[in-house]
């Protein structure tokens, strides 16, 4: 039970306070309807308040978005910015498939049933490692580019990077023009598949590994070859571009 005090006038006094039981715990609806419209005119005076300072808050839904457009800013960012230390006026040649494609093709012809090349035999000698082949070539078309810029020329990585030491002979794979001793595509211009240059830049110790023993041999010399470190690249690239550059930067070359 609550108490209340009620407020009676008197000729005598001013006021008379006279406690009075009251026989309901919970205030009247209509007293409850007072105390909601008093928090919704708080709410409603909060939010005018507030209005002046909402370009300064940040709500967590405008958070939300805002992070959003931040990510996306940044994922568009790193598209955009190149993500190479190329230097300024470095020529990318132009990535080609059609020795990919060559392959791919080769290997179904050798594995698709109803070939007139397909056989129990082909399909492993031939099918099998050509379509592998052709993949990986793909792969390597995909993801790797020849460049030429003002002093060198150099394999790198699609976005730019290096590609780090050559696998074979050591040392980064980018190459002096001034280096060069001899380049040539095999088997021909209009038919390439593979890119080849000796260069003198490499160590000398490490110009006799692999295809080096021959291309430097006292024979080979003896018909007008200059010893040097021997490369050969899948063509990969546009030939004609690649070799244009050769031309364009002086790289000597033999008439053999």
């Amino acid at each position: 039970m609550g108490i209340v005090a009620s407020v009676t006038k008197s000729d005598h006094a001013p006021f008379l306070i006279t406690p009075t039981p009251t026989p309901t715990p919970h205030p009247p609806p209509s007293h409850t309807n007072n105390i909601k419209m008093n928090l919704l005119k708080s709410s409603l005076l909060l939010l005018i308040s507030c209005g002046s300072v909402h370009s300064f808050t940040a709500s967590p839904s405008s958070l939300a978005s805002a992070q959003r457009t931040t990510t996306t800013k940044k994922t568009v960012d790193l598209l955009a910015r190149p993500t190479t230390s190329l230097a300024v006026g470095t020529e990318i040649v132009e990535p080609s498939y059609n020795l990919a494609v060559g392959s791919l093709a080769l290997g179904a012809a050798f594995g698709v049933p109803g070939s007139p090349l397909k056989s129990k035999l082909s399909a492993f000698l031939g099918g099998i490692p050509l379509t592998l082949f052709g993949l990986f070539l793909a792969f390597q078309t995909t993801t790797l580019r020849f460049t030429l810029d003002d002093d060198n020329f150099s394999l790198v990585k699609s976005n730019g990077e290096s590609t780090g030491e050559n696998v074979v002979v050591g040392g980064e794979n980018v190459w002096a023009y001034k280096s060069f001793v001899n380049y040539d595509v095999f088997p021909s211009r209009n038919f390439p598949i593979l890119i080849y240059f000796k260069e003198t830049q490499t160590p000398e110790d490490q110009w006799n590994i692999g295809p080096g023993e021959q291309a430097n041999s006292e024979e080979a010399v003896a018909k007008g070859a200059v010893r040097g470190q021997v490369h050969f690249f899948p063509a990969i690239g546009n030939t004609e571009q690649l070799i244009g550059g050769f031309e364009k930067h002086d790289c000597a070359k033999l008439d053999l």
